[in-house]
């Protein structure tokens, strides 16, 4: 009766069908437009909110700003009830289809997710192109908010808490609107946004699309905002090989940490997913695209020998222009595709074996330099020996040498050796001195990628910089190097320091190091001295202090057990700060109280 009753409700020109969908602030309905006749969806906000005037606010925003954008991937909304009235509620287009959220859990992972993930966000990218152009910021792009009609009409939805440029934010309570999952790091931390904010979400969606999950994961929304922070997330081409060397690129730009190092604008990543897809043979996206929400198991069977072979031929490409690094990308695409396939194996293996001579032959070279060098020094000792007369006979054989340097110069100077003639006097070095050939210390590029980011790194003691985005490399001689990374939250986190044996190589070293916790002091007070259990940490004692792995940080909160024979056992939560001191009292009570005899 309730459902009847609600479907024959009439909100203004607008006749109620059904509920279509719920979320924290809004009922949405499947409605008809008594006057236009046509079916359109009806946004209501719930009444406990419609009095709520921040809430009215954003309702308002909403309308304001997709009334100023006509793109064919933004739902379109009619109308808007205005600020009067106890009902407030949009009208939007209609869309009869899903959401990507829904999509994504229902659909298995299957081939080719790098390239319909660029399908779907090329197409999003296009929306927010158009809304960046016109001062509006989405601040809340993830699956959710993307829809999917028939045909594949994808369409960007939900400005709810869109930002017009120019405008001041529309929460004075400090509350963070928007998905934390998909906020970038300058959101969750309530800095001003600008349209660098939805490329990182979008670079988000991206990722969970190609890889099959999104990149920032935790147990509780603390630890997901952590790891937004501190851009803590596995490489794409790590997580899944097969997404491929280019799409791993766009994902890694999107999701700096510095706004400043992402794509200027969305219409570049646009135009970058346009390019790939035409590189791996992909008809216009517009048509792809409706191919693969007809049938996405028929698209990608179709499409895959074409992808497969595309990509077999730009590693082959690269090899001859001897780009190895990106030879090697392209075939290990393949491999990750199709384990099996011949060409990416024999190619590999090639590219495996120039490898090898290319290493051994520096190796050689590092050591044939070595002993050049241990000759110089031990001639140049013998020389400095000589000078101070330091061994007998030391006079006569600096004599000696004098003199053949004499019969020499007069020799040179009465005949010359032809110039062609490799025993000839001019092909000799000079007597008395050391002839080094020169050798090419070929230096590898270095990669950090430290956890926490916020630290400076020194380097055999010598060199020492902050990291930052603009600032994760260096060049260095293969061989055993001591790094030190120090970090800047000294009260949080250990400095480390290990000594790294970095091979010789033309493509970059990735040094990854997570910086350990500093423990939590915890002393637990009690009017028993026992032991204290915490909840996966390990154990303690009562009445003195001692340490307690931090894991998550910086700030955790633990299930704590005391217990002794004879007292009811206690458990307590406790909140412990790595580096810092906490204390709790827990008194114990008699299990059993013993009654004195008359």
């Amino acid at each position: 009766m309730a459902e009847e009753r609600e479907s024959n409700r009439k909100i203004g020109r607008y006749e109620i069908r059904e509920e279509i969908g719920r979320g924290g602030m809004a009922v949405v309905y499947r409605a008809l437009d008594t006057v236009l006749r046509r079916e359109v969806a009806l946004k209501l906000l719930h009444p406990h909110l419609a009095s709520h005037f921040e809430s009215r606010e954003r309702f308002e925003r909403e309308a304001r700003a997709v009334a100023l954008l006509h793109h064919p991937a933004i739902l379109e909304i009619y109308d808007y009830s205005g600020e009067s009235g106890d009902e407030v509620f949009l009208v939007m287009e209609l869309v009869r289809g899903t959401t990507l959220r829904r999509f994504l859990e229902t659909r298995p992972p299957a081939d080719l997710a790098a390239e319909w993930a660029a399908l779907v966000v090329g197409r999003v990218a296009g929306a927010l192109a158009h809304a960046h152009a016109n001062g509006v910021i989405h601040r809340d792009v993830k699956p959710e908010n993307i829809l999917i009609g028939p045909g594949g009409d994808v369409k960007l939805s939900d400005f709810g808490i869109a930002q017009l440029a120019g405008l001041t934010q529309m929460t004075a309570t400090g509350q963070i609107l928007g998905s934390p999952a998909y906020m970038s790091p300058e959101h969750v931390e309530r800095a001003d946004l600008d349209a660098r904010a939805d490329i990182f979400s979008l670079g988000t969606i991206l990722y969970e699309i190609a890889v099959g999950r999104p990149p920032f994961q935790g147990k509780n929304p603390h630890a997901v905002i952590k790891r937004i922070i501190e851009c803590d997330y596995d490489d794409p081409l790590r997580a899944q090989p097969a997404v491929g060397h280019k799409i791993a690129a766009i994902i890694r730009r999107c999701l700096r940490a510095d706004p400043q190092e992402r794509y200027a604008c969305a219409a570049d990543i646009a135009s970058e997913i346009d390019g790939y897809l035409t590189a791996m043979g992909l008809g216009p996206a517009e048509e792809e695209i409706v191919a693969f929400f007809a049938d996405p198991a028929a698209w990608s069977a179709s499409r895959r020998s074409v992808v497969l072979a595309r990509t077999l031929d730009m590693g082959l490409a690269a090899r001859r222009r001897r780009r190895l690094p990106e030879a090697m990308d392209h075939f290990n695409r393949v491999l990750a595709m199709e384990p099996g396939q011949e060409k990416a194996l024999a190619a590999v293996a090639g590219l495996s074996r120039r490898r090898r001579m290319r290493r051994l032959a520096e190796r050689l070279s590092v050591a044939a330099a070595v002993v050049v060098l241990a000759g110089a020094v031990v001639w140049t000792a013998t020389e400095r020996g000589d000078a101070k007369g330091g061994r007998p006979g030391a006079q006569a054989a600096r004599k000696g040498r004098a003199d053949s340097r004499k019969t020499d110069r007069a020799a040179s100077s009465t005949s010359t050796a032809p110039a062609s003639d490799p025993g000839g006097a001019a092909a000799r070095p000079a007597p008395g001195r050391l002839v080094v050939s020169a050798v090419s210390f070929r230096k590898r590029e270095v990669i950090f990628t430290p956890v926490p980011g916020a630290v400076s790194i020194n380097i055999d003691g010598k060199e020492r910089f902050v990291y930052g985005p603009t600032n994760q490399s260096r060049r260095l001689v293969p061989g055993s190097h001591r790094i030190s990374f120090l970090p800047v939250d000294v009260k949080h986190f250990f400095e480390s320091s290990q000594v790294v044996d970095i091979p010789a190589g033309d493509e970059p070293f990735r040094l990854r190091e997570r910086l350990r916790w500093r423990p939590a002091s915890l002393t637990v007070k009690s009017n028993v001295d026992t032991v204290v259990t915490l909840t996966g940490r390990g154990t303690g004692h009562t009445n003195r202090p001692f340490d307690v792995e931090v894991r998550q940080g910086p700030v955790e909160q633990l299930q704590l057990l005391v217990s002794s024979e004879g007292y009811s056992p206690a458990t307590r939560q406790v909140t412990i700060e790595a580096g810092e001191a906490a204390e709790i009292t827990v008194n114990l009570t008699p299990s059993r109280q013993e009654t004195a005899a008359p």
